[in-house]
């Protein structure tokens, strides 16, 4: 073109960090060509049906659609229903396992404790969790404060950890790296690292022995990365700090904090003025076992949120999973069963 030829490169993933949680989690799943087609389908804006006889993988699709909506657009929320609380554990516990961050996901509704999971996800297990983190992490920045020298107080809160980050590590960083880059020399990058005694602790060394300049530079980069997403976290705790009561924690990680929410359809209908009251907000709405769902109770989770006026809907993604060979729902009234076809389901 005008501009000059294009050039194409092999995408370098960034450097995770030395510690053994900055790893990411790999999905271990070999998806078919149907299945990956069904999950871009999913990720993709509109309504989506996901249609197999039991053992086709349904469930570790829905799975693989929840991650790549998380990880491919960070900012917005996911609400996934089941009909019944056992699949939503089964469904819960296969997102757990995968990379996303444990901070981003909630678990509303009856048999929460019954997830067969290391950490507690019910709404005060997450409360706890983030207050204790807080805890950890202004830890992690008062030594890393110390390792800089710096004498301040900046492990008080997390507003003062905040301004150590902006004035001590993003402007030491800055600095480093502007001066690497006009020297290009592998042995300055690892023996100028502004934090090498903060990453002494790490299981395993920083930089390797020997390397060239730009695999120090990408360690080096996979470091910064790692005090980055710190902050980040730090910052996501604060409103846990400002809060004050459990009930104020809890509202704010219904409807702010957490990015995957699951419940079961009848815990929706159960709540839905609670969660409109607290302006609760979704854009992709996922429904497993969809064929067991009655129609009303379909819609029910798609108007969780309040509706703005002269505004258009949040919501972009509906994604319906199920088998209409299956069980339909569940009518006790023969009335209704025979006469307003009231056990067929949306899916169906």
């Amino acid at each position: 073109g005008e501009d000059g030829p294009l050039v194409a490169e092999a995408y370098l993933q960034p450097e995770a960090g030395p510690y053994p949680e900055d790893k990411p989690k790999m999905n271990s799943v070999k998806f078919t060509p149907v299945q990956i087609g069904a999950i871009l389908a999913g990720v993709n804006e509109g309504l989506t049906q996901v249609v197999g006889p039991p053992g086709t993988g349904k469930t570790d699709t829905a799975v693989m659609i929840v991650s790549n909506i998380y990880q491919n657009f960070p900012g917005q929320r996911v609400l996934l229903v089941t009909h019944s609380n056992q699949a939503l554990n089964d469904i819960f516990e296969k997102i757990a396992r995968l990379d996303i961050h444990e901070r981003h996901l909630l678990r509303l509704g009856h048999d929460a404790e019954k997830l067969e999971t290391e950490e507690d996800f019910s709404k005060w297990g997450r409360v706890q969790y983030m207050l204790q983190k807080r805890l950890d992490l202004l830890e992690e920045v008062g030594r890393l404060a110390r390792s800089l020298g710096v004498v301040a107080d900046v492990d008080y809160s997390c507003e003062s950890a905040q301004h150590f980050f902006l004035f001590n590590v993003v402007a030491r960083w800055e600095e480093y790296e502007h001066k690497m880059n006009t020297a290009k020399d592998a042995a300055r990058v690892r023996s100028e690292f502004p934090f090498n005694d903060f990453f002494s602790t790490a299981p395993e060394s920083l930089f390797k022995e020997g390397g060239s300049f730009e695999e120090a530079m990408h360690s080096a980069k996979g470091a910064m990365k790692h005090l980055k997403d710190m902050f980040i976290f730090l910052e996501e705790c604060r409103a846990f700090e400002i809060l004050r009561t459990y009930q104020e924690r809890a509202k704010y990680l219904i409807s702010t904090q957490a990015k995957i929410i699951a419940m079961t359809c009848t815990h929706a209908a159960l709540k839905r003025h609670d969660f409109v009251r607290l302006g609760f907000e979704f854009d992709s709405l996922v429904m497993e076992e969809s064929a067991q769902i009655l129609e009303v109770e379909t819609f029910i989770p798609m108007l969780l949120q309040a509706q703005p006026i002269n505004k258009p809907s949040r919501l972009k993604r509906v994604v319906l999973i199920g088998d209409h060979n299956q069980l339909p729902p569940v009518i006790q009234n023969m009335a209704f069963q025979k006469y307003s076809k009231m056990d067929q389901s949306l899916f169906t």
